[in-house]
């Protein structure tokens, strides 16, 4: 190495390596605040599951004004665009959303509600928005109010976005309105307003007052988010105005769909070739 180009060359790659070695650290900070790729897939196909089958019985029973009114886990909030409970997110299988131990963001949520009491921020509510090819952009809307028109108070309550798919103009991320979560200033301005484009699986975490609209989806895919709403404790603060199922109608047991023709044929073929449902080979018990 006497030769200069050659140490040049070489603090050229040990730089580079720097660069690398920092640019890995930071996706490694960024990514242990997003879900998985497994637990991504998990909550896609949760919620596609969950929108089809409510579909297919909406059409099975022909429950066509109920659904325009609303079901107890299941609603339009404007064309094309769906608000879904879904009980599978309360399975063990997907505690990644439910507990406080394992939830990846829940060190941002307490930050936000830390007053040095050491008290836990409750889950009061969850479930997926999806939007699907054609939905109209939504009407700009703040979850709750403030729990005070005389001052400004701390933030009572949280919401996290996590889209299931990447989010770009095209598919309709949510926009908003910065500021607005300060009384007096929640009128959409749209100066004010950002609209992030994360990938698959990034939390976006906002006061539950700031004003925010879902865009419209322009993409040929639908759009899942799951979202979940935190609080300080459920005795400070229950929204009984979003989270209320009494002026929805019961869904009730949803109608499993037949089969198809195509479905039918592939399962003899498994059971003529001596394969499990999971197409591995079924072996003799005994």
């Amino acid at each position: 190495f006497a030769n200069g180009n050659a140490r040049e060359s070489l603090s050229k790659v040990q730089l580079c390596e720097h660069k690398m070695i920092a640019s890995l650290a930071k996706y490694e900070e960024y990514s242990r605040w997003c879900l998985n790729k497994s637990q991504i897939e998990m909550c896609y196909k949760a919620c596609v599951d969950h929108y089809e089958k409510v579909m297919y019985t909406v059409k099975a029973r022909a429950l066509y004004c109920e659904l325009l009114e609303g079901f107890d886990v299941f609603r339009e909030r404007g064309r094309g665009r769906f608000d879904m409970e879904l009980e599978e997110f309360d399975l063990p299988c997907f505690s990644f959303l439910n507990d406080n131990n394992k939830a990846p963001w829940i060190d941002a949520i307490k930050a936000i509600f830390d007053e040095g009491d050491g008290a836990e921020p409750c889950l009061i509510h969850k479930g997926c928005f999806l939007s699907m090819p054609g939905a109209e952009t939504q009407v700009y809307h703040q979850d709750g109010p403030h729990l005070s028109y005389s001052q400004q108070l701390p933030c009572h309550a949280v919401n996290v976005f996590i889209p299931l798919i990447d989010l770009h103009l095209e598919n309709g991320p949510t926009e908003y309105c910065l500021g607005t979560q300060i009384l007096g200033y929640e009128c959409f301005v749209k100066e004010m307003c950002e609209t992030p484009t994360v990938k698959a699986g990034t939390p976006i975490i906002f006061d539950y007052r700031l004003g925010h609209r879902g865009m419209g989806n322009r993409s040929k895919l639908p759009r899942p988010i799951v979202y979940l709403t935190y609080t300080q404790s459920a005795r400070t603060f229950k929204d009984d105005v979003n989270f209320s199922r009494k002026r929805y109608h019961k869904l009730g047991e949803v109608v499993v769909k037949a089969p198809s023709r195509q479905e039918r044929a592939l399962r003899r073929q498994r059971m003529s070739e001596g394969k499990d449902e999971g197409g591995a080979k079924a072996t003799n018990p005994n």
